[in-house]
């Protein structure tokens, strides 16, 4: 089949199963006139929301819930539902989606990477209400007690513990077990003490189907030793699991921080004012102490003014950048830009931690993902089962399976890498992270297919972030730097074999290995075929890292609250953290973490 012949036929597919589907989503809540702010005009308000993306969209709420606050959210995109239409909320058009449009995304690109034969790659960063988790592959799961421990030691503060923040986890989540009689397939393994009956408002479950070839990858890892792991929202990795997912149990659709905590926010008509498709310019001080945010909608500049705080939550990327343009960051970066020192911080920008990773490819004998692609009719069932029972291929976005190993000793890591390794990450941190997917549209075959992705969760390169412009219409310079140091590449290297073993022990494969094919065998070649491969995992982390007062790289405490003599300024979002939990899907612990420091406003802690 030829190239312009099989988009064509995708397209065709991708638009038939796409037909009436938002049609009959249940309604969670009513958005009102009165939910919006005022473009062009003033507002004064006790919390002004820098990012109305997972994080910001969580303290939003909680603060507003407390009925004595007001509070305006920023942010520079949407309503994903209008701007991506289906694809930005249907699990099985998750791969369409990380090419969304400019309306739903950032279209970040990172600096040329000289280590990865400099290349600049789309790093696909939530631009809409709800942010990544409108963006996100919807796992649900949690890092390993141990990272939580270590994070705590790191910021000098216990309530970090996991132990301590396991009820910030359970606070944000409303937990529904899979629809069996729906679903097929083996029972699902999970312990419900994970979650609270009192928890919510976002929705977690697990897709109404079992992908068919689904069989054969447990089968396979069962068959290397590996078990079913019911414990991963309870501290515990290692092994596999079938993962839930931040999806609306009965509809089987999305659920995001916009329309979970955002609409019940609303529907109690004391939820914050909204400023949507507003970009924040910059952070106004009076002397060292956050007064509000300078701001434009569609040309119009006006002042959000603050009383009591600004809250940043605009991401890994634009918590940096805004910080950096309004003064406050390394002084030799706004010395260059002209731009007044505020507060000379070192660590603003620095530490970009990120889970990079790639993908191999293969033809199975067994039903995958892949044929909503490339079979018309099988797409249409699809659609008809989804609309008319909300089950079937449309739920789900990849196979059931997500494994997290430590690499056996077998393989070829060196020896003084793994004593690194082993001196840095707690004993039970997962070298990998294995994701069993479907091949998506970008296949240009028939037939069916899985990718054995493979994540690096022990990664020690660390990129940055800076700016090269005074404004944030201009986008942040992002150097990811993966797999620059050898124990990366050594991982990356031995991730590959891996997924070799993996995908050899299903016993269902069709033929060669597609990608990166069976030429690419010594080490030499893997690392320069990665080099070519690798791509994000969307987990940037750290570029505002928490830390202790002596720490030279940090930028806010253990509160949240901005170091440097800064007064009435926070940052709740992921940019805060000082280590990056090796769940493989943050969202879980971005929730957290925004409960968490939303109680400590609510608290009374105030950044002084």
């Amino acid at each position: 089949m030829s190239t312009s012949t099989f988009a064509a036929k995708a397209l065709a597919v991708y638009l038939l199963s796409t037909t009436n589907v938002l049609a009959t989503r249940p309604a969670t809540s009513n958005l009102f006139s009165s939910s919006f702010g005022l473009a062009g005009q003033n507002g004064t308000f006790d919390y002004v929301i820098v990012g109305g993306g997972t994080s910001g969209l969580t303290t939003a709420a909680r603060l507003s819930a407390n009925g004595s606050f007001s509070v305006a959210i920023i942010e520079a995109g949407g309503f994903y539902e209008v701007d991506a239409g289906n694809i930005s909320t249907v699990p099985a058009y998750e791969s369409n989606y990380l090419n969304a449009p400019p309306t739903v995304d950032w279209k970040i690109y990172t600096t040329n990477q000289a280590q990865l034969d400099g290349r600049s790659i789309l790093y696909s960063q939530g631009k809409t209400l709800g942010g990544s988790s409108a963006r996100n592959g919807m796992a649900y799961s949690r890092g390993t007690a141990s990272s939580y421990d270590m994070w705590a030691n790191l910021v000098g503060d216990s309530s970090y513990r996991f132990e301590e923040l396991l009820p910030y986890f359970k606070k944000s989540v409303q937990f529904s077990p899979p629809n069996v009689s729906l679903r097929g397939g083996p029972p699902v393994l999970y312990n419900q003490s994970g979650f609270s009956s009192t928890g919510g408002p976002l929705q977690v479950s697990y897709w109404n189907y079992y992908v068919p070839v689904s069989k054969y990858i447990r089968r396979g890892l069962e068959s290397l030793g590996f078990k079913e792991n019911g414990q991963i929202q309870n501290g515990k990795l290692l092994g596999f699991a079938q993962f839930p997912a931040t999806l609306q149990q009965e509809s089987q659709l999305r659920d995001s921080s916009q329309t979970s905590f955002l609409n019940s926010a609303i529907a109690t008509f004391s939820g914050p004012l909204v400023y949507p498709n507003t970009l924040a310019k910059q952070i106004l001080f009076d002397g060292k102490k956050a007064t509000g945010v300078r701001v434009n909608t569609a040309g119009w500049e006006y002042i959000l003014s603050a009383k009591k705080e600004v809250i940043l939550a605009a991401g890994p990327f634009h918590s940096p950048q805004l910080l950096m343009v309004s003064g406050v960051g390394p002084e030799e970066t706004l010395q260059q830009l002209d731009i007044p020192v505020v507060s000379a911080l070192p660590g603003v920008g620095q530490n970009l931690m990120d889970n990079a990773g790639f993908g191999t490819l293969y033809p199975v004998n067994a039903v995958s993902q892949h044929r909503l692609w490339n079979n018309e009719t099988y797409a249409m069932e699809a659609q008809n089962e989804f609309y008319n029972s909300r089950s079937g291929p449309l739920t789900a976005f990849a196979s059931n399976y997500i494994l997290w190993e430590i690499m056996p000793n077998s393989t070829t890591v060196n020896g003084t890498t793994r004593s690194a390794l082993s001196a840095m990450f707690p004993s039970d941190w997962p070298d990998l992270q294995v994701i069993f997917n479907a091949a998506g549209a970008a296949v240009n075959t028939t037939g069916d297919f899985i990718s054995v992705g493979i994540v690096i969760l022990k990664s020690t390169s660390l990129g940055s972030v800076s700016i090269n412009s005074s404004d944030t219409a201009d986008r942040p310079l992002v150097d990811v730097n993966w797999f620059d140091t050898v124990s990366d590449q050594q991982l990356g290297i031995q991730g590959l074999r891996r997924a070799r073993v993996f995908a050899n022990a299903t016993g269902v494969l069709a033929g060669a290995e597609v990608i990166p094919g069976p030429a690419v065998q010594t080490d030499e070649e893997i690392l320069e075929w990665i080099k070519t491969a690798a791509s994000p995992s969307h987990h940037a982390a750290g570029t505002c890292k928490m830390g202790l007062a002596n720490d030279t790289s940090a930028v806010v405490d253990s509160h949240g609250c901005v170091m440097g003599g800064i007064s009435g300024l926070r940052v709740v979002d992921i940019s805060t953290w000082p280590v990056l939990p090796p769940s493989g899907a943050p969202v879980a612990t971005v929730y957290a973490i925004a409960e968490k420091l939303a109680q400590d406003v609510l608290s009374g802690h105030k950044c002084v």
